[in-house]
């Protein structure tokens, strides 16, 4: 973050030096030349008054004067360059002059200056030289100060105005900076009402900030409404999510969660007080061909359906790629539980072929008598027995039948079955006194308990179901046998019991004694006419009706189904 008053230092700060540094520079050089131009007047008018005493042949005078200023150094020279006379050196060590700049132009113009260097002094030195009469020449030398000395010279003062000015500026930009940020950090600190509210007059603001602030303001409104929207649309699809029997598992392109609905978490049986977001699917599920197939959807960019078995059920996972710009970002992982249908495709199969195979039995015997009657095999006195065989059979056959249409009737959703206040306890009286008869050809002895009961339900569904129930007993019960109906109230639900002493079902059995064409005994079923679907449609009737059927069997004791409808 960039801090306005560290910038308003600095700026002050480099203004302020290299403000510095000029007028410094400026200084030193007017200094310089002014020092320079004082030296140069100096040194030709000393030089012009020694030489006027020299032609006047005042020599003492003119001694007097070089000798007198130490500051200046004389030296006379003849028109060939030798050296006559040296204030500083002693002639005979001095070398040829006669190339020096400022004595080439004396003898050219009648004078002549130049200035040198010394780097090893820092010093410049001027030096003048005129033409006397006599052809020899006069030059006269003084040191001063290079622009490097002046500069070192004054240099403590400028440090310490430096010092001061960098101090000053500290403390100027610490003032502007808080005379300038005070209206800033009041839209700061009211942010929210210029947002919001949209109180601009509220607050002392810059004229200059005026069309930041307002269209700050409109970018705010435009953002507020697309995060109100964004809201919506996440609580839209939140409460999708969360109300979706199917499970919806998003997931990037490194496989870790970015969202999850509550199905998916119970389809895979994973904890509730966990939260799977932001980690990787494998923590989640650890099935290696789930993960293997998301990592192909990854590398082929198209969709992938399977089916596996987890955690008891039968779950269908379709995978999606989510694409943009033919770059995979992620995937959708939607699971549907499958157990139902899975279930229910067996059961379907396993109908088909039962179905096949009980209508099979009775048309083979039929056709079988019937062939054996129409190729003149069958004897004259066999004849009326392979007829009342195939008779029969025939019955068999049209029970079984009608049993899968009434079976088919049940199982159908589209077919309305109207619900009415049903006296129960008048109905299964009325179906058992109907059994009398068969019972009585077996020794059988009926009992009905109960009492006067109504119930909402299908009226004719509920008369087959004690009918299979009843006929069932009966059918498996032995000689001398009893059989029970009890029908009677047990608040809020209704209780339907059949109870008798029949040949009972194993335990092994009892698990699947409600599927179709389900018998213990399959050799009792035939002698009995059995279909095997009276209690598939018992079954049906009673999930129809949202009740529950309970079976309690010993073999060779009896049984008890005991029905459950509200």
């Amino acid at each position: 973050m960039k801090s306005m008053k560290r910038k308003v230092y600095r700026s002050l700060t480099i203004i302020s030096i290299i403000s510095i540094i000029l007028v410094t520079s400026f200084l030193v050089l007017i200094f310089y030349n002014f020092h320079m131009e004082r030296t140069k007047s100096f040194i030709k008018d000393y030089a012009h008054t020694v030489g006027n005493y020299l032609e006047t042949s005042n020599l003492l005078l003119s001694e007097n004067m070089i000798y007198n200023n130490t500051t200046i150094r004389a030296t006379l020279i003849d028109s060939s360059g030798n050296i006559l006379f040296d204030t500083y050196k002693d002639p005979v060590e001095m070398e040829n002059h006669i190339n020096r700049p400022e004595v080439q132009k004396a003898l050219e113009n009648g004078s002549g200056d130049s200035i040198r260097h010394s780097t090893t002094l820092e010093k410049d030195t001027y030096y003048y030289a005129i033409l006397l009469s006599n052809n020899n020449i006069l030059r006269l030398a003084q040191e001063t100060d290079s622009m490097l000395s002046v500069f070192l010279k004054i240099l403590p003062g400028v440090l310490l105005v430096l010092f001061l000015i960098l101090f000053i500026s500290a403390f100027i930009s610490s003032f502007l900076g808080s005379k300038i940020l005070t209206p800033i950090n009041d839209i700061g600190e009211n942010m929210e009402n210029l947002l919001i509210k949209n109180e601009l007059d509220t607050l002392d603001i810059y004229d200059e900030l005026l069309p930041f602030i307002k269209t700050l303001v409109k970018q705010s409104e435009k953002i507020n409404l697309q995060l109100k929207d964004i809201k919506e649309r996440a609580h839209i699809m939140e409460t999708i999510m969360s109300n979706m029997n199917e499970g919806l598992i998003l997931v990037d392109n490194n496989k870790y969660i970015l969202s999850i609905n509550q199905s998916a978490m119970n389809l895979l049986n994973s904890s509730k007080d966990i939260s799977y977001i932001s980690k990787s699917f494998i923590t989640l599920c650890r099935n290696i061909e789930i993960n293997e197939t998301i990592d192909t959807v990854f590398n082929d960019h198209k969709s992938h359906d399977l089916i596996l078995q987890l955690n008891n059920k039968y779950i269908f996972f379709s995978i999606s790629p989510v694409l943009s710009n033919d770059e995979t970002l992620g995937a959708i992982i939607l699971m549907v539980d499958y157990t139902e249908k899975y279930k229910a495709e067996l059961i379907r199969r396993e109908f088909s072929a039962n179905v096949s195979h009980e209508l099979k039995t009775p048309l083979t015997s039929i056709n079988g008598y019937a062939e054996m009657i129409e190729n003149d095999v069958a004897k004259e006195q066999d004849i009326k027995k392979f007829a009342s065989i195939i008779k029969k059979e025939g019955n068999r056959l049209l029970d079984l039948i009608d049993s899968i249409i009434r079976l088919s009737k049940i199982e159908d959703e589209s077919i309305k079955k109207e619900l009415d206040l049903v006296d129960i306890y008048s109905v299964g009286k009325e179906i058992l006194d109907n059994f009398h008869l068969m019972a009585k050809s077996k020794d059988i002895k009926l009992e009905f308990i109960g009492s006067k009961t109504v119930l909402r339900a299908n009226k004719s569904m509920m008369e087959e179901l004690i009918y299979n129930l009843l006929d069932n007993a009966i059918k498996y019960t032995n000689k001398g046998g009893l059989v029970t109906l009890k029908i009677f109230k047990d608040s809020p639900y209704t209780l339907i019991k059949v109870v008798d002493t029949g040949i009972g079902i194993p335990i092994e059995d009892q698990d699947r004694i409600f599927e179709r064409f389900y018998m213990v005994d399959k050799s009792r079923g035939k002698q009995t006419n059995s279909t095997g679907l009276g209690l598939s449609i018992v079954k049906h009737i009673v999930e129809y009706h949202k009740g529950t059927i309970d079976l309690s069997s010993t073999p060779n004791k009896g049984t008890e189904i005991t029905i459950k409808i509200q």
